[in-house]
């Protein structure tokens, strides 16, 4: 399982100014306010497997010579093994909803990573961590504040964002930069929407009779036979200290696919050290803010997740755009 990991270090390769040094080719899709979100852009090219890409949202605003805009970086769902950068939940059209953060002043990226059939924990961290090294190396074409950059992630996702804002610096997620292109990979806020957070938990904690197989394929390990320390590196607690960013925490109170307390715990963790979080728990709401019953999108729900992350960003990250 280790040597494994070592080879996905190894062969991840960035492509920062080798690829795509310049929009994708395909026309943008076009929203309401002048924003523009082209699709499919290649950030990274990692030796033996398909190209990573992601969605690019732009603002109205030009990026010469406008005010510099924070970057808020999209990491979906899927338990680490499926999904794509324009799912979010139960949303009926989530790039809609990307495009109406861009359209407050923020540049958005909805980011791919390898899902863990193809390469196991940290990849997607490091791919995820790619993305941001490249926006960051693309900030003066993209109009982007490279200390204003936010992680934005759900369910599985929402891991991801943890340990994104919780591990600056930690070289288990660094990704390799073999052509020296210096960017830090560290992020200055994060939205964490009912993310599975602690590895280590049993079944019962994570709403399941037993640890379901989708952690222990991300691990690479079974949860019971892993490499001891192995679990807790994936999760953010050995990580958390007083400097990390503020948090926004999101969760269903009926989620029986990622159990609330996860978020509750992340939170406590967080408080403890004096980060500035917030929680935020849904009665009667399940996994992806899904009805209950039913399963189906609550636009009811959908609005308030929104309204939050709306504020969260005015507070800590605003912009000359009215939120």
């Amino acid at each position: 399982m280790v040597l494994g990991w070592l080879l996905a270090l190894l062969v991840l390769l960035p492509t920062a100014h080798a690829q795509n040094d310049a929009y994708a080719p395909a026309p943008p899709v076009l929203y309401p306010e002048g924003v523009k979100s082209f699709r499919d852009v290649i950030f990274a090219q990692p030796l033996g497997f398909r190209p990573l890409t992601l969605d690019l949202y732009l603002p109205a605003d030009p990026a010469d010579g406008g005010t510099r805009k924070p970057v808020v970086v999209f990491i979906h769902g899927g338990a680490w093994r499926s999904r794509t950068a324009r799912e979010g939940g139960a949303f009926r059209d989530f790039p809609a909803v990307l495009a109406s953060v861009a359209a407050r002043n923020y540049v958005v990226a909805s980011v791919s990573y390898r899902f863990s059939a193809e390469a196991r924990f940290p990849a997607a961290v490091q791919d995820v961590a790619l993305a941001i090294r490249w926006l960051r190396l693309h900030s003066d074409r993209y109009g982007i504040d490279p200390n204003r950059v936010v992680a934005w992630g759900s369910s599985a996702g929402g891991q991801i964002a943890a340990l994104l804002g919780t591990a600056c610096g930690v070289s288990t997620f660094e990704p390799p930069d073999p052509a020296g292109e210096k960017a830090s990979v560290c992020v200055q806020g994060v939205i964490d929407w009912y993310g599975l957070i602690d590895l280590e938990s049993d079944g019962k904690d994570l709403g399941k009779p037993d640890v379901p197989d989708y952690v222990n394929t991300y691990l690479g390990c079974k949860l019971s036979q892993c490499p001891p320390g192995w679990a807790r590196s994936a999760s953010p607690f050995p990580y958390i200290d007083a400097k990390d960013p503020p948090f926004l925490i999101q969760h269903g109170a009926a989620d029986t696919t990622v159990a609330p307390s996860q978020s509750k715990r992340l939170y406590a963790a967080l408080r403890a050290v004096g980060v500035p979080a917030e929680l935020v728990i849904y009665p009667g709401v399940a996994h992806g803010f899904a009805k209950v019953p039913g399963g189906g999108p609550d636009d009811a729900i959908n609005r308030q997740a929104m309204d939050k992350v709306f504020a969260y960003l005015g507070r800590y990250f605003p912009t000359d755009r009215k939120m």
